[in-house]
């Protein structure tokens, strides 16, 4: 079984640049990229010695990879030929969307990338599914290049993986965010909390998030909480209320 060694790559954001790099390195062919960024699109292709297709229906490869925002995919694959070998590096859309081909598949990295910063993919999950055995096979095949946390998984499956992500991810990033521009805004120095926040994820990864939690919420401060509360007003204050009440109840089942 020869397996993919080529690949075209719809896209032009963090996960196209970091995944078209990463297979250029393993020796898969990248043979065109695809992008509306024409721009993005060259720099791609020029640090993996592809091209520019001028047009989607140019693909002609082993496996065209899309990596796209959600919104996007859906109208990107009606376009390719029915009977493209395609995958999606998407964790929220399901693969039922897709009947009408027999040779789609998901490979989905679960992390978060930017351009910026370099990433060991050998240590990030690769979820892999797809419409048939085969090419599940040659997309885990594919993906044991990169990673070895490497697994089939449904497109519930990934959803959930994909929801938790969010928590984990996007939220936790805005709490950051709500942090420093409150700091910001009082004139104070964001940089002496970045020992908490390196202190809070090692914590977290050498016990669980249960036992890692402290704070007033967690000890049932009420009048820390009160005063904390009125120290903040709109979103900053609800966000504050909210997921105080949340740790309240949290530990509280516990007593």
């Amino acid at each position: 079984m020869k397996g993919i060694t080529s690949i075209a790559i719809i896209g032009t954001g963090n996960v196209a640049f970091h995944l078209g790099k990463a297979f250029f390195d393993k020796g898969i062919v990248i043979s065109e990229v695809y992008g509306r960024n024409k721009a993005l699109a060259h720099e791609l292709a020029n640090l993996c010695n592809s091209y520019v297709a001028p047009n989607l229906n140019d693909l002609r490869s082993d496996l065209i990879l899309i990596c796209t925002s959600d919104d996007a995919i859906e109208s990107i694959v009606s376009q390719l030929p029915i009977d493209s070998k395609i995958a999606y590096t998407s964790g929220a859309v399901s693969l039922e969307k897709f009947k009408d081909f027999k040779d789609i598949g998901v490979f989905y990295p679960l992390q978060t990338f930017s351009k910026e910063r370099a990433i060991n993919l050998f240590e990030v999950p690769l979820l892999i599914e797809a419409t048939n055995e085969f090419l599940a096979q040659e997309l885990f095949d594919l993906a044991w290049l990169l990673s070895r946390k490497v697994t089939f998984a449904n497109s519930e499956q990934r959803k959930k993986y994909h929801l938790a992500a969010v928590f984990v991810n996007n939220f936790a990033n805005h709490l950051f965010y709500q942090a420093k521009k409150y700091l910001d805004q009082e004139a104070l120095n964001w940089n002496y909390l970045q020992p908490l926040m390196k202190e809070t994820v090692e914590k977290i990864l050498l016990s669980n998030p249960e036992d890692a939690q402290t704070g007033p919420a967690k000890r049932n401060d009420l009048e820390t909480l009160k005063m904390q509360a009125e120290m903040l007003s709109g979103k900053p204050k609800e966000i504050y209320e909210l997921l105080s009440e949340s740790i309240i109840n949290t530990y509280n089942q516990h007593d």
